[in-house]
């Protein structure tokens, strides 16, 4: 047996390096979930390769057609065709009406003369309809025996629910099982494909995100978890005056900063602060801003004196406003330009619109300990943003389930004092390091933010309504 590429962008990940060859796939799913587009794609990749490719079809389709739907993706090369790479063997009806046996062997004496690598039957359930479930069962157990016997990559599509794929004589015959569905998200569907069995290998099962681009399939995979490999005991520098005080001496490089805030607080502010520290000392960064587009945030770092279109253009800086993208295309996308950049900080501002942009079938506090723990093992440190719901009052500091994730939560909060509203920050938590306890005030200017004096004469501060402490009201009640 020899592994080869899918052609299917994402899908070697997910199988951990491809389909084995000789075997019988079957590509399942509802109309419409684009099963032929996906077996099309991976017999143009594999003919671009020098594999001999067959396209066998019962639906009676003239090639012209084929060629008009196919002629939109990128890996559709007409060139391929003309070389004889790519054979199309259209199965006429009449045969069909004949059973079993003359199908059989019309497909047989076609593999004879071509001896493809992979071959691609599509539909497979055509060649069973009208016949009755003995009759059925019979005809795949027939063909699945011929298959076994023509040493190539068997690729079917059937169309069916999951709820009929688990009943199908199909299931029990095929070497793997592909599933691909659709479920609603918001007021849109959002295609996903399950590796249901595969034979002989590993692979990551669960359901992963996929769409159709004009480059054709696309998967994205699921996060998965690995440990880390090193850890780096080196500060990095907040970029905040005060707050490296504040946190010991500045984060710790590889770890995981969650900044928890209302509206208005000064969240954002500050990781850009620290994303430009770090490009001002030659550490690449990246910000990925699901507040605002990238135009609004080089327009409002201006504010502050930041050029960040001068980082982006000495390629020191990206910025990615994934507004309308997939999350796991998103966390490839991140992936990619660390590798493209040299990234060396990151600030993802902003994760209650990222969890909306999840399917129903991921959990939010799975995403993210899969978006930390990539950016750990590059010892990326990465600051995030979450927006509380309260101004002042009882807070919850993410109401997501990501907090146990993060090594450092600082928390900013509105106080009214004297009728003034004003703005506090504290470390809740610095996992490895010591920190400041105190709470104090933060003040953003003309160059940022900055931490000033703590709010030693007042207690219930978390409350945003603090009270003078006893001893000050005291000695202020004897001023007057």
């Amino acid at each position: 047996m020899k592994q080869v590429s899918t052609g299917v962008n994402g899908l070697d990940s997910v199988l951990e390096g491809g389909f084995l060859r000789p075997s019988i796939v079957l590509i399942a799913g509802a109309a419409g979930t684009g099963k032929t587009t996906f077996v099309m794609q991976s017999l143009f990749n594999a003919a671009k390769n020098e594999e001999s490719c067959m396209y066998i079809t019962a639906l009676s389709e003239p090639i012209a057609m084929i060629n008009n739907f196919m002629s939109k993706f990128s890996f559709y090369n007409f060139s391929l065709l003309g070389k004889g790479n790519v054979k199309y063997v259209p199965i006429d009806i009449d045969i069909i009406h004949k059973g079993s046996d003359a199908i059989i062997k019309e497909i047989e004496t076609n593999i004879e003369a071509i001896r493809p690598d992979r071959i691609v039957i599509d539909p497979v359930n055509v060649f069973a309809y009208g016949l009755d479930e003995a009759s059925r069962r019979q005809f795949y157990y027939d063909f699945f025996t011929s298959m076994k016997g023509w040493n190539a990559l068997v690729l079917l599509t059937g169309e069916s629910t999951e709820d009929e794929l688990v009943k199908s004589t199909l299931s029990y015959l095929v070497d793997g099982i592909i599933y691909i569905g659709n479920e609603p998200f918001y007021e849109q569907n959002v295609r996903y494909l399950n590796v249901l069995k595969m034979r002989g290998q590993d692979f990551y099962g669960g359901k992963h995100s996929c769409k159709i681009t004009k480059n054709g399939f696309v998967v994205y995979p699921r996060l998965h978890a690995t440990a880390r490999t090193s850890i780096l005991n080196e500060r990095v520098s907040t970029g905040i005056n005060g707050l490296d005080k504040m946190t010991g001496g500045g984060f710790m490089r590889g770890s995981s900063v969650l900044v928890s805030g209302s509206s208005g607080t000064g969240k954002t502010t500050l990781g850009t602060q620290f994303i430009v520290d770090g490009l001002l000392k030659k550490e690449p960064g990246i910000i990925v801003s699901f507040e605002e587009d990238t135009e609004q945030i080089l327009e409002n770092s201006k504010m502050f004196g930041w050029n960040l279109k001068d980082f982006e253009n000495k390629n020191l800086l990206k910025i990615i406003s994934p507004l309308e993208s997939n999350a796991y295309e998103l966390a490839i996308q991140i992936e990619e330009t660390i590798e493209k950049i040299k990234a060396r900080r990151l600030l993802l501002d902003g994760t209650v619109r990222l969890q909306r942009m999840l399917p129903q079938y991921t959990q939010f506090p799975e995403y993210m300990g899969g978006i930390i723990t990539i950016l750990k093992n590059k010892n990326i440190t990465a600051l995030y943003t979450n927006e509380s719901s309260n101004l002042t009052g009882a807070i919850q500091l993410t109401g997501t389930g990501i907090s146990p994730y993060m090594d450092t939560i600082i928390l900013l909060r509105y106080l009214e004092i004297k009728s003034e509203m004003r703005k506090s920050i504290s470390v809740l938590k610095m996992r490895g390091s010591n920190h400041d306890k105190e709470i104090r005030e933060v003040v953003i200017g003309e160059k940022g933010a900055e931490i000033r004096l703590p709010f030693s004469g007042y207690s219930g501060i978390l409350s945003g309504c603090p009270t003078k402490t006893p001893s000050e009201a005291f000695v202020e009640a004897f001023k007057k």
